[in-house]
């Protein structure tokens, strides 16, 4: 590979090549109930001069999937071993590789960001490069400033999260040209995964516990898959990824002192960094450390499906590292969430926080953070006898004192 061609976003964003050394299915695909979803576990080997902390990230640089890829190429008259050489008019950056022959496939599989939602402006683009009186009228309807196309593009793009591609795809007539198309998408960025192990463990090695996504896609055409996910679920033991550490928010560390109690509310793959947690916290123990009380609110949906590194952690349990309170969500008609079971130990969180405990949030921020926020709040006002906006103040304290800290993500 000539310097020149290497991937300006491995070089930018410091991501190194890292071995795979496991990649392991953790959803229960047998028995009478198997789930129909997955779950990777994935490990890889850190190069010499790359140390983490538990609750750090790995951010991985992904690969578009190479079906997609080919049916990009094939919209723009391209098979993805053609090679093409692009040139940046003067004065402008180049963001992406210019001067040598690149193939088409590589150029879209490695460079841009080919699902994501098309802006207003991107469809404004296409319906200048449409010269169909039935087509141009039909995208020039997102595109305009009224109250009407405003409503069209927010239920018909946003809401279905189509790509220019999807666009593409509805709009045969649409003449948009490759090297126009190209200018108007995104670099592909680095997806952030919370590492899911402890260096004390083995430094030179770390996890992640990735959820693949992958349902019908809300566009109505085919199956979405998630770029990142489906890219590390479908890689092989000894294969390469790029990768690299980034430390995460501050407050989201353990203690030093490892008597400080602690609660730990993670359902799904919001267990990962407190897997991280309690290795490390079964690490002290082992050294002699007068380890804290703590709790770990997990949720998934069944217990014979999804109650990932259940094993691991109920022998954390009896070890004493932590409580484990567990909820299903699909099991015997009764749907059980994390915060529930938070309400349903209000006396022995509340005598925790007395006690100057940091509570850890990791998992879905659109909806299952905002209930347990809601659910501390209601505890701190059942024994405080305070008002809605007192309980505010002191969670948004809590938060400022790194003792309220999360790690959330949007989306559901």
């Amino acid at each position: 590979m000539a310097p020149t061609s290497v991937n300006t976003i491995v070089a930018q964003g410091g991501a190194v090549a890292m071995k795979v050394l496991e990649n392991a299915e953790l959803q229960n695909k047998s028995g009478a109930n198997p789930s129909e979803r997955s779950t990777r576990h994935i490990e890889v080997q850190l190069p010499p001069g790359i140390t983490y902390r538990v609750g750090d990230h790995l951010s991985v640089v992904p690969r578009n999937d190479p079906t997609l890829v080919d049916q990009v190429a094939r919209r723009f008259g391209f098979l993805p071993a053609d090679q093409i050489r692009l040139q940046v008019a003067e004065g402008r950056r180049a963001q992406l590789p210019v001067g040598d022959a690149i193939s088409v496939g590589r150029l879209l599989t490695e460079f841009v960001e080919l699902q994501q939602v098309a802006t207003r402006k991107q469809i404004q683009i296409m319906a200048e490069h449409t010269r169909c009186p039935i087509t141009k009228p039909k995208l020039l309807a997102y595109a305009g400033d009224d109250d009407a196309s405003g409503d069209r593009y927010r239920s018909e793009v946003m809401g279905k999260c189509k790509s220019v591609f999807d666009l593409l795809e509805e709009h045969p007539a649409c003449e948009l040209p490759f090297h126009i198309y190209l200018e108007m998408l995104s670099l592909l960025a680095p997806r952030y995964y919370s590492i899911s192990s402890s260096p004390s463990g083995d430094p030179a090695r770390c996890s992640v516990t990735v959820g693949v996504v992958e349902a019908p896609a809300s566009s109505g055409r085919g199956i979405y898959k998630g770029i990142c996910s489906n890219y590390l679920s479908g890689r092989r033991v000894g294969d390469t990824i790029h990768a690299t550490v980034r430390e995460t928010k501050a407050g989201f560390r353990l203690p030093d002192d490892a008597s400080v109690p602690l609660i730990m509310i993670g359902p799904g793959t919001g267990l990962a960094p407190f897997r991280g947690f309690l290795q490390e916290r079964a690490h002290r123990k082992s050294q002699g450390a007068n380890l804290g009380p703590a709790m770990l609110f997990f949720g998934c949906r069944h217990p014979d499906q999804d109650f990932i590194y259940a094993d691991e952690l109920k022998a954390f349990a009896a070890d004493g590292v932590t409580e484990l309170h567990t909820a299903f969500s699909r099991l015997n008609g009764s749907k059980t969430y994390v915060q529930d079971l938070v309400a349903a130990q209000k006396n022995r969180v509340w005598d925790l926080i007395g006690k100057g405990a940091i509570i850890y949030v990791c998992g879905d921020g659109s909806k299952m953070e905002p209930d347990v926020k809601a659910t501390l709040m209601s505890i701190h006002r059942e024994h405080n006898g305070d008002n809605a906006d007192a309980a505010t103040r002191w969670i948004e304290d809590l938060g400022a004192k790194n003792r309220y800290v999360l790690d959330v993500w949007a989306g559901g």
